[in-house]
């Protein structure tokens, strides 16, 4: 009798736990597929991530794509203690798979960006994603670019 008390209550508690451990699991809410286009890109954008590492607050890229035209203005100290200012051209390119490829030219005869980005929206196109040669730049939009010293 004695033993007959704990061994149901352990029971119940097992019952219990199966019948809870049946349900199904929320669905998980898919992003919506935003096209890049020109007019989905434009805007401000800040660098927040690279290679999925946090930027430190020293560094920034920051850059605006224009509305009217295909142009661009970045802000960045990636490479130097300063801010240096780049402008150019970009070009979107829808691929055969639905992705979408942006590349840029750098004003003054500088040339070409390094390489060609595979850019995807994320967060209802809050977020920006580029893909290149297993490089991820992860750019969140922002309402404008801050005063740079």
């Amino acid at each position: 009798m004695r033993l007959l008390r704990p061994l149901c209550a352990l029971l119940l508690l097992l019952a219990s736990l199966s019948a809870t451990s049946c349900q199904k699991p929320a669905p998980i809410p898919q992003e919506e597929s935003i096209a890049v286009t020109y007019n989905s890109i434009a805007g401000c954008w800040q660098l927040s991530h690279l290679q999925g590492v946090p930027l430190s607050e020293q560094t920034h890229l920051y850059i605006e794509f224009e509305r009217k035209e295909p142009r661009f203005v970045m802000w960045d100290n990636l490479n130097s203690m300063y801010t240096v200012q780049s402008t150019g051209t970009y070009t979107i390119t829808e691929q055969e798979d639905g992705g979408y490829t942006l590349s840029g030219t750098y004003d003054n005869g500088v040339g070409a960006w390094s390489n060609d980005y595979s850019v995807s929206f994320t967060d209802q196109g809050a977020r920006m994603l580029w893909h290149s040669s297993g490089e991820v730049l992860d750019f969140v939009r922002i309402d404008s670019i801050p005063e740079l010293e």
